[in-house]
């Protein structure tokens, strides 16, 4: 791992600013503003976890998770698993070729309506959060094969048809494909992330059933892993890394990160090399065994390792760093996390940084607005803490200016595509969300109060570009239709 981390700090150590991220300066930049840490908001808040929650064999009534994001596409699409890095470091991302600016494919805007109030189902109490439960070092699992016993003994008793049996076939299905004998060539860091979810699932299914509702699994690294029916328990870098409901609060962040280390899988697209911190799912194909990036869990590992590094000096954090940074200068359909969007023909296509990557797919698709404006905080805050700090070395400042760069250019976008989210009434979770028709999915109560603080925190960064004004407006929202917005 330490030779990857090496290499990818190598290999962006030569980067200059926009030309880097875009291949060429398309917009001013933003008057340069002092950056102060920011640490990652939480996405909902604490609450004390029940240590033990109901279990069923049968097929759970779980509530839906919350809707993932979209990634950008280029005009040439690429596998949706890209290669793992083999070779030797290579030139800074200012030596890879520019990505050609795809084509709109979501439809122009058109003149809306008068716009009608939110309806009630947007206005509703946000669902139960997830109940926290966390594995006890001392009963934790150690190691693959006893865990792939448990898992196989577990799914031999399993009903056939039940969601049980779905939830271990798709466990052993990664165990098959990624460290059975035969399994196929795969970088270190996405071997480690399953092995990981293996141990986690056997400690779960050793003498539990599925879970009938959602549930946040903590191992005994901090690790979190979110249960999703026909699944199991994934990893969740984004709950990882937020300290979702406080459940890893308690893990130092020298700590965490030393556990995330291992898992960030080597990625390369062209000369450029960068880490992935991976999910496995695909939308609406529980089976299907896809390793995908997010945007904002590469900020989030990028921010927490800064961490790490301020508290610990060692160098590999801020390497690590700046492989989850690099992630953002490349295109969704070469496995980054760069998605180059525009709603209207004569837009030039900017850069938004997708909460889930769908290769080959719409740009807007998972581009949810709030990860999207979680991701920008998080880069201001992982530049201001490493700009300067002890042991960072070259990869420090190379990551200061690169978070910074991609801050600054994501604000931009945001600006220009603010007002395609509001609705005239009330914010839109996002342009183009799974499963649902384009520009129709507003935003719940909860996730709009969300918009409205995100936004209020990027104001006095970039104090010309609007932010605070459209916060301002979108509280407004909530004040006419009568809501309150939800304590966080």
């Amino acid at each position: 791992m330490t030779l990857v981390l090496i290499g990818v700090a190598a290999a962006l150590v030569g980067f200059a600013g926009a030309s880097a991220i875009e291949g060429a300066s398309r917009s001013p930049r933003p008057p340069a503003v002092p950056a102060a840490p920011v640490s990652p908001p939480p996405l909902q808040a604490a609450a004390p976890a029940p240590a033990v929650v109901p279990t069923s064999r049968a097929e759970p009534a779980a509530p839906p998770e919350a809707p993932a994001p979209p990634e950008p596409t280029t005009t040439t699409p690429a596998p949706r698993s890209p290669p793992a890095s083999t070779s030797t470091p290579a030139p800074s991302p200012a030596a890879a070729p520019a990505a050609a600016a795809p084509e709109p494919t979501t439809p122009e805007p058109t003149t809306p309506s008068a716009p009608e109030g939110p309806p009630a189902a947007v206005l509703a109490a946000p669902p139960t959060p997830p109940t926290g439960v966390s594995i006890p070092g001392t009963t934790a699992l150690t190691g693959v094969d006893p865990a792939h016993r448990i898992l196989a003994n577990a799914f031999s008793r399993a009903a056939a048809g039940s969601v049980e049996r779905a939830d271990l076939g798709r466990e052993l299905s990664l165990w098959r494909t990624y460290l059975g004998p035969g399994a196929e060539p795969a970088p270190e860091g996405r071997r480690a992330t399953v092995a990981r979810a293996l141990r986690a699932n056997a400690w779960w299914f050793a003498g539990r059933g599925s879970p009938r509702a959602r549930v946040l699994l903590r191992d005994e690294d901090g690790i979190i892993l979110t249960y999703r029916p026909g699944q199991g328990f994934v990893v969740n870098p984004v709950a990882t890394t937020g300290r979702w409901r406080g459940l890893n609060d308690d893990v130092p962040a020298t700590s965490l990160a030393e556990a995330l280390l291992e898992m960030g899988a080597a990625r390369s697209a062209g000369e450029r090399r960068f880490l992935a911190w991976e999910y496995y799912d695909v939308e609406g194909d529980p089976a299907a065994i896809v390793p995908g990036a997010s945007g904002m869990a590469q900020a989030r590992v990028a921010l927490l390792m800064a961490h790490a590094q301020a508290e610990s000096g060692d160098p590999r954090f801020a390497q690590a760093a700046l492989g989850a940074l690099a992630a953002f200068t490349v295109d969704v359909d070469r496995g980054g996390v760069r998605s180059m969007v525009r709603v209207r023909s004569s837009e030039t296509p900017a850069s938004w940084y997708v909460e889930r990557a769908y290769p080959g797919e719409d740009p807007w698709k998972g581009g949810a607005l709030n990860g999207f404006m979680v991701t920008l905080l998080n880069l201001r805050g992982g530049a201001a803490i490493l700009d300067g700090v002890a042991g960072g070395g070259a990869a420090a400042g190379t990551a200061t200016a690169l978070a910074r760069e991609l801050a600054d250019r994501g604000a931009l976008t945001l600006r220009r595509h603010l007002p395609d989210h509001d609705s005239g009434s009330w914010s839109y979770y996002g342009l183009l969300t799974p499963g649902r028709p384009w520009r129709t999915y507003l935003a719940d109560l909860n996730y709009h109060c969300y918009h409205i603080r995100l936004l209020a925190q990027l104001a006095p960064a970039y104090p010309d570009l609007g932010f605070a004004e459209t916060s301002a407006t979108w509280q407004g929202y909530v004040d006419a239709a009568g809501a309150t917005c939800p304590a966080r």
